[in-house]
């Protein structure tokens, strides 16, 4: 496979209008752009030779770091990686950090706009292993404006991860909260350490008003009840757009390093495998909100081996793939009333004026009894506000996994306890849409189903196991 682009460092004229990953839309927001997200790169040798996440040139693995994902490898010198849609928002100082690992030592370079503007060179340490990882640091000045931002391999021996750049003031921060949701009102950054509800509001929060978070990659971010780090908290990883029964609650915050328990959802499918999965998913659908779920139904995709728990999550996140064209949908088109009788008996769930039931979520949840009693077993009002469903991703996907883990639908039992029970894929598909789907009935949309299932088996690394596939 031969390279695209000769090793000239011409990056803005080759790349044109290149790609935004990532912006710094406040001065107090970090930007993260993970090596392997580049919007161009020149490379020395042909094809991949980690054979991870993209088809091109660059070599690029599974890395072990903090955060999971992948990380670009056989890092040669003159090799080059170009991140597009660097937005500084105003001169002045800022700090660039690289995650990097390296058995002997290594050098690399940062610089803006095809190197024309040089940000210098990064001395890479030995740091005993090619997964042993450090992030090394320079601070510079940066001009308001927006860059390409640009790694060059002046040595080969180094592993490279993810770059960011922040400002280096004493807002910046590795955490960004807000004050409405989805990122709306006044912000406040913050990096690792402890804050107590005064230092908190000395650094640009109000007490009890935070509503959404951003989150670094390989950071977490402890809300607290009270001021003093006590009363009931919850752990943020990621972006979290709305933050489900802790909206307008926080009053101290301690930001770490993202810890890993080994167990829930989050133990089975990595981040990166999501985000591989589902590359054109809407924003609206996060790892973060699906993690945070799950922990509401602690069986899913936990339940039997490790072989099993990868099925059942790969079961679940095919159906509802097919739901919504690939996690692109939050609602269904054909906005409908679905409103009707419940049990027969119109008192048992009466729709609440004004509201309309269709579908919903990553399970396209319709008609108000279904609200009624996702609702009931969640704590949340869903038949006065079905609208929370489109609103918030953790209440989201919630409400799928009720489905799963405690629905029948038009099959025998729960698709959970099919996955379980050895019954198989196929009757999962029964208990979603078997009236219409199974015994002949679409067998494009079972195949469909079965298409996406086999694909995130494979993501994951496991096979189909006992049961049948279709229906």
């Amino acid at each position: 496979m031969r390279t695209l682009f000769p090793p000239v460092r011409h990056w803005l004229s080759l790349l044109g209008a290149s790609l935004a990953l990532g912006t710094l839309a406040l001065p107090t927001q970090a930007v993260v752009y993970q090596a392997e997200s580049y919007t161009n790169f020149y490379d020395t040798t042909p094809g991949n030779s980690g054979g991870a996440f993209r088809n091109d040139a660059v070599d690029i693995e599974t890395t072990t770091d903090s955060g999971g994902g992948y990380n670009v490898g056989w890092i040669e010198p003159n090799e080059w990686l170009v991140y597009g849609g660097l937005s500084i928002p105003a001169t002045g100082s800022y700090i660039v950090r690289m995650r990097v690992a390296s058995p002997s030592g290594a050098t690399a370079a940062v610089d803006l706009n095809g190197g024309t503007i040089p940000l210098g060179d990064f001395a890479i340490p030995a740091t005993g292993g090619w997964q042993s990882w450090t992030t090394v640091t320079r601070t510079v000045n940066i001009s308001a404006g927006t860059y390409n931002l640009g790694v060059f391999a002046k040595t080969s021996g180094w592993n490279f991860n993810w770059i960011e750049v922040v400002p280096n003031g004493g807002t910046s921060g590795l955490v960004t909260v807000y004050e409405h949701c989805n990122y709306g009102g006044w912000a406040a950054g913050y990096n690792t350490g402890s804050y107590d509800g005064n230092v908190m509001t000395s650094l640009g929060a109000r007490n009890d008003a935070i509503s959404s978070v951003r989150v670094a990659a390989g950071y977490e971010a402890v809300l607290y009840e009270n001021w003093d780090f006590s009363g009931a908290s919850v752990v943020v990883t990621g972006d979290n757009t709305c933050l489900s029964n802790f909206n307008d609650r926080a009053s101290s915050l301690i930001v770490r390093p993202a810890t890993n328990t080994g167990t829930g959802f989050g133990a089975i499918v990595s981040e990166a495998q999501f985000n591989q999965m589902f590359p054109g998913r809407n924003g609206f659908y996060t790892y973060a909100g699906l993690v945070a779920a799950a922990k509401t139904y602690p069986a899913f995709a936990g339940t039997g081996d490790l072989a099993a728990k990868k099925r059942e999550a790969a079961a679940a996140l095919a159906n509802f793939s097919h739901e919504t064209g690939g996690l692109v949908y939050v609602t269904e088109i054909a906005k409908g009333e679905y409103c009707g009788d419940w049990d027969g008996n119109p008192a048992t769930c009466p729709c609440a004026p004004g509201k309309r039931y269709y579908g919903r979520g990553p399970i396209q949840l319709s008609w108000n009894g279904n609200y009624c009693a996702a609702g009931a077993a969640l704590g949340l009002d869903l038949r006065a506000n079905p609208d929370l469903v489109e609103q918030n991703p953790t209440v989201a996907w919630q409400t799928a996994l009720w489905f799963w883990m405690t629905q029948a639908g038009a099959g025998y039992r729960p698709a959970h306890d099919s996955m379980v029970g050895g019954f198989g894929f196929g009757e999962t598909i029964r208990t979603i849409n078997g009236s219409l789907e199974c015994n002949g009935g679409n067998p494009a949309q079972v195949q469909s189903r079965i298409n996406e299932y086999q694909r995130f088996l494979n993501i994951l690394g496991t096979t189909a196991g006992p049961g049948n596939i279709g229906c």
